[in-house]
Order: C-alpha cells, then structure tokens, then sequence
C-alpha cells in the first residue's frame, strides 16, 4: 500500500545497474580479473571481496576500493574488462515498458549511477536506450558520488523541479541514502542486487518489487492528478 502523504511525483531518477540492467555477472568478472592483475603474485580471496564490493555498489568504484583497502590501480582494468564483457550486460524485463510509460506521462527522467560517466554513456548507446534520459550523474562528474546528494539537487537545479517532487530509484543503500540526504522520496527497486529484508531496513518511501510492479505504484501515484485533467 502506498503511504498516504507521498507526493505525486513530478519527475524520476534511476540508478542504472541493478535497476534498469542486470550487469553483476559483467561486474564480477571484470572486478576478479583487475584483481589477478594487480595482484598476480598475491592469492587474493575473489569472492569474498566481491561480496564486500556488492555492499557498497552505488559508489564509484575510485571510493569502493578505498572502503576494502585495495589499490587504486583496479580502477583501470576494471573498466576494460567491463568493456570487453559489455556485450553480455542486460536490459531487466519490463525495464522498457518503465520507461516508455514515464516518457508517456510527460516525466523527466535521469540516471544517478556510480559508474563513471563515459562507460554509462557507452551501455545507454549499446542497449539503445539514451534517449529517454534528460540527464546522466556519475561518480566523475558531480563533485560528491552517491551517498550524497549531489545528483538528485543537480537534478533538480537543472530540471527546476523541487527535490521533493523527485523520487529517487535504486536498490542500493547508496541509492536511499542519497535520496534521503537531499530530502526527496526514495523507492527501493527489490528486484536488484539488495535483498528485500535490508532494502526495508533503509525505510525507503516506497518499495518496488518488479518494474511492472513500480509502473502500477507510480500509475496510482499520479491518477489524482490524471483525472483532474
């Protein structure tokens, strides 16, 4: 059930992995294959620092690899194995249908990502998918990344639209705290790399289980104002 005293939102800013694509797989390869090479003579334990790695997505990566004290010299491989694997990185069922419904209603929609900004141009050309966006934040070009709020209130400065009539979409804790930092309404996207149990512990405004299931909240959101119309 939607709370009562969430306002209709006037506009919608996604993170892009986890919410829109599915890239973990991309992720996991190329983050076990930066570590072979900048530690080639170390035994590294892979899939216990992916999963620490996954606790802080919504980071840019320079600042995940501060927070598990690796080396800064990830960053570079990591982006080309995430180039080379690219291919492989998928639209999430009904992604579309999300986004060409918020097209519809006339919603200025944004992308809030911790990549950098040149790799999520990249994917939005390859999926074929820019078009829908009026705006790309990534780690690289606001001066804080996610969890501040530096992208939602760049958002707003640029839509003129007041923060608290942007929902802030992710499934990351980076996502909700951001959100909340700037003071507009979050919705935890369940269907990404976050289980439901820890999104809920956020206390995100709202909690989408599919991006169907966010169209019919989002639908009911706006039918007062659809019908005054």
């Amino acid at each position: 059930m939607i709370p009562q005293d969430v306002p209709r939102p006037a506009a919608l800013l996604f993170d892009f992995d986890g919410v829109l694509i599915n890239s973990l797989p991309v992720m996991q390869l190329a983050f076990s294959a930066a570590l072979q090479e900048v530690y080639p003579s170390k035994r590294m334990p892979h899939t216990a620092l992916f999963k620490a790695y996954r606790t802080h997505l919504g980071m840019g990566f320079p600042q995940i690899m501060r927070n598990l004290d690796l080396s800064p010299d990830m960053f570079a491989p990591f982006r080309k194995h995430s180039r080379i694997l690219a291919p492989y990185v998928r639209l999430y069922d009904d992604a579309i249908d999300l986004l060409d419904w918020a097209q519809s209603q006339g919603l200025p929609i944004g992308i809030a990502t911790g990549k950098d900004y040149e790799r999520t141009i990249e994917l939005l050309d390859q999926l074929g998918i820019r078009h829908y966006f009026a705006a790309v934040y990534s780690s690289d070009n606001v001066p804080r990344p996610k969890p501040a709020p530096d992208m939602v209130q760049r958002f707003a400065s640029e839509t003129g639209i007041a923060i608290s009539r942007i929902l802030m979409i992710g499934d990351a804790a980076a996502d909700i705290h951001c959100g909340q930092a700037a003071g507009c309404p979050t919705a935890a996207a369940a269907w990404g790399y976050t289980e439901r149990a820890t999104l809920t512990a956020l206390r995100p405004t709202l909690i989408f289980d599919t991006p169907q299931d966010a169209q019919t909240q989002l639908q009911n959101l706006l039918l007062p104002e659809m019908l005054s119309k």
